[in-house]
């Protein structure tokens, strides 16, 4: 992977200077490791560390839908998805590569729990798997027509849901009731538009309302959809419109249609935070707002306006507030903490070389939460690019204090070993150990810091023997529940000689 070599840091903008590193968004070079895969880049979980510093892509968002009712079936003349799961099992999980591993760990080391391979036939191309979800005892993802939930446990199949069109994009969260809402194509074959809004309830495995997004204007595109859930709201947004409906039944709450300011990306969670392109802007010097939106309404309950020339890329959290902009004429990065009414809090000051890890997904196109940070509220936590290279390539996860944005804790990763955030358990900073590519001690691993530690403590240790097929994972998605760590490939190929033998999905634990 291509290194960029840092320019001298340019002055400050108005807020303050983080990471001055850059040229095109990057990801750190991990230690030297095995061939590349055909398809994207494909390489372990190294590749999470995308750099802070440099690229962006400007948020478009737009949806729509009918004023009518849904319906539990599509408004086009295709056939319906089956409204609940399918019973015929597939393979169950590869007991001989959890077996394997097993037999190689030594005192201390966690336990392979069980392994899944792909069961899904897959198109000749690279799918995405959307996820994971975690809901119950089960973990649940979602690959080109199927979603599927396992056993946290054994890894055993509970049910599988087939669709009658190809997944696009899926909320990135799950609600409290258990709802995910998904966006499949209209019609069959790869490029028909995504238009079909569906609810999956990912306790029971069935499908629930369907409806049809209606186009409501000339630049109008179903390509970059931005899906968030708030409570029993999850919002559908396009390039220059966008909509929201209930989760629970599919009534369309509110529109959001072009203005002086217009809502092109949402944040959920505790809060609905929109991300607004103004008129006067253009795509060099944008001029962007964040405002928090109310879910049911969609009325505004505050604006804040961002100064000009800075874009709106992710939202690293939403309770507390804390927002990445990028200014793409001078190529400059910052991060913005907010409070909860909408006022300034801070902007972050760091001297490094920040990685907060966002992926770069098809289905991550407008999506303002797809990056690797956490905070308790008080301090943000966010790892550091690798500093070296070859087998003592190391990094730290570095703490602001959201109310002052300085630099008030650095907690090392182990010699040679990078760590990315996973999140807060109480006090405590959980984080991934990745897995190297060399070296005697090449395992994964789920560590923590305390509130004062300045090293991190291994929780959970895999054995040396699961390193290889770790790194097989392609970008893996990482959970860590209740004593259990969840690995998921985040694309798979489709190929009909190699597809079902993919590695897709791992679970450690004591």
């Amino acid at each position: 992977m291509t290194q960029h070599t840092p320019p001298s840091p340019g002055p400050a903008g108005p807020y303050g200077t983080l990471n001055p590193h850059g040229g095109a968004q990057g990801r750190p070079g991990p230690p030297p490791g095995p061939p590349r895969r055909r398809g994207r880049v494909l390489i372990a979980a190294a590749a999470a560390l995308a750099v802070l510093g440099g690229g962006t892509w400007y948020a478009t968002r737009d949806s729509g839908g009918h004023d009518g009712k849904p319906s539990a079936a599509p408004a086009h003349s295709a056939p319906a998805s089956p409204a609940g799961p399918v019973a015929t099992p597939p393979a169950g999980p590869d007991t001989a590569g959890a077996a394997s591993i097993n037999a190689g760990r030594k005192p201390g080391d966690a336990r392979a729990l069980w392994i899944r391979k792909n069961d899904t036939d897959l198109p000749n191309r690279l799918v995405e798997v959307l996820g994971p979800w975690t809901v119950g005892d089960t973990i649940v993802t979602a690959a080109h027509r199927t979603v599927s939930a396992y056993s946290v446990s054994d890894g055993r199949l509970r049910w599988s849901l087939p669709l009658d069109r190809d997944l696009c994009r899926a909320t990135p969260t799950v609600s409290v009731e258990g709802r995910i809402a998904v966006v499949t194509r209209l019609d069959p074959g790869p490029k028909s538009e995504c238009r079909s809004l569906r609810m999956i309830d990912l306790r029971t495995g069935k499908q629930g309302w369907q409806r049809t997004i209606a186009q409501e204007g000339q630049w109008d595109a179903f390509t970059d959809y931005s899906l968030a859930i708030t409570g029993d709201t999850v919002t559908a947004g396009r390039v220059s419109f966008s909509t929201a409906y209930r989760l629970s039944d599919g009534t369309r709450l509110f529109r959001q249609t072009p203005g002086r300011c217009t809502a092109q990306a949402f944040a959920g969670g505790p809060a609905l935070i929109a991300s607004l392109s103004c008129q006067d802007g253009t795509a060099d010097v944008p001029h962007e707002q964040v405002q928090e939106v109310d879910p049911v309404t969609g009325r505004a309950r505050w604006t804040y306006d961002i100064k000009r020339g800075y874009h709106i890329d992710h939202v690293y959290s939403v309770r507390p507030l804390v927002v990445s902009l990028y200014d793409r004429a001078n190529d400059k990065r910052a991060v913005l903490a907010l409070t909860d009414k909408g006022a300034r809090r801070s902007a972050l000051a760091g001297p490094d070389q920040y990685a907060p890890g966002c992926t770069a997904h098809a289905s991550d196109t407008n999506s303002l939460q797809n990056c690797r940070t956490v905070t308790d509220g008080r301090v943000f936590y966010m790892a550091t690019r690798a500093s070296g290279s070859g087998p003592g390539a190391t990094n730290q996860v570095v703490g602001f204090d959201l109310d002052t944005g300085t630099v008030v804790r650095r907690i090392a990763a182990p010699p040679g070993r990078l760590v990315m955030p996973l999140r807060m358990s109480g006090p405590d900073l959980l984080v991934e150990v990745l897995p190297a590519f060399t070296g005697t001690a090449r395992a994964g691993a789920v560590a923590s810091a305390g509130p004062d530690a300045t090293t991190f403590r291994p929780l959970l240790r895999l054995p040396e023997s699961s390193a290889r097929t770790h790194q097989r994972l392609d970008e893996p998605n990482a959970v860590y529940e209740d004593g259990r760590y969840f690995l998921v490939s985040a694309n798979l190929v489709g190929d009909d000689t190699h597809e079902r033998t993919s590695d897709m999905l791992m679970a450690f634990g004591p």
